[in-house]
């Protein structure tokens, strides 16, 4: 919920191409655009894994995921796959180029408004289907991993973000008691299956053509409102 994902999805496509194409030929173009079938692909194994409740070791699957992604991308513009330790290497270090670079619009009251809740003592988590390694890096990027106490990716508990089990895992892990927690989403399914754990759930969602840093505020302000109100402190 830090983040509009459409700001992101052109800049990926550009460094792809950026950093792909002066080391293994072609056009930045031709790379930045054989990532669009690839990432599709790659959804798809993402959604086949989540729906088998596996694998058993989630963190092996993104490593071995991320050369895949890669392999797709050399068939999508004809160039020679190279070996799949090479390949693991190269997906590696692209995404790393990609992080690394890419220009993050952090909703800045948003933060602030997260800044003043753990200010009164809430105690603030990210829960995330991504990798932990990678949200770390993103919450470093935006100034903001001082926030947050744990972050959980799906390898972090080893469970996918595909229903009830992955915040029982969260919860598990954080002891925190479901009654005073409450999840942030952007995503009305992950707040249903917070809320079949029972956790309380916000939507974070656009009115009216609302900007999304205005959107986010809104709902954090919502959750000050609440744990002021209810005199509990709820974790995100």
């Amino acid at each position: 919920m830090l983040i509009d994902n459409n700001d992101l999805s052109p800049q990926w496509r550009r460094l792809i191409g950026e950093f792909l194409a002066p080391r293994l030929g072609g056009s930045p173009e031709a790379w930045g655009a054989a990532n669009i079938p690839a990432f599709e692909h790659q959804l798809e194994r993402w959604r086949a894994a989540m729906a088998g409740r596996g694998p058993a070791d989630i963190r092996g699957f993104f490593a071995k995921d991320a050369r895949l992604w890669f392999l797709d991308m050399c068939d999508a513009i004809g160039s020679e796959r190279p070996p799949d330790v090479e390949a693991e290497r190269i997906a590696a270090d692209t995404v790393s180029y990609v992080r690394a670079h890419l220009e993050i619009r952090a909703p800045q009251r948003g933060l602030l408004a997260l800044r003043r809740l753990r200010e009164r003592g809430v105690v603030l988590h990210v829960a995330s289907g991504d990798a932990h390694d990678e949200l770390v890096t993103f919450l470093e990027q935006i100034g903001a991993r001082d926030l947050f106490d744990r972050v959980y990716g799906s390898d972090l508990v080893n469970a996918w973000k595909f229903g009830p089990e992955y915040y029982r895992a969260v919860l598990a892990d954080s002891r925190v008691d479901p009654e005073r927690a409450a999840v942030v989403d952007d995503s009305p399914n992950a707040l249903s299956w917070a809320r079949d754990c029972g956790m309380r759930g916000f939507l974070v969602e656009r009115q009216g053509g609302e900007v999304f840093d205005n959107a986010v505020t809104r709902v954090i302000s919502e959750i000050a409102a609440q744990a002021l109100t209810s005199g509990s402190d709820p974790a995100s």
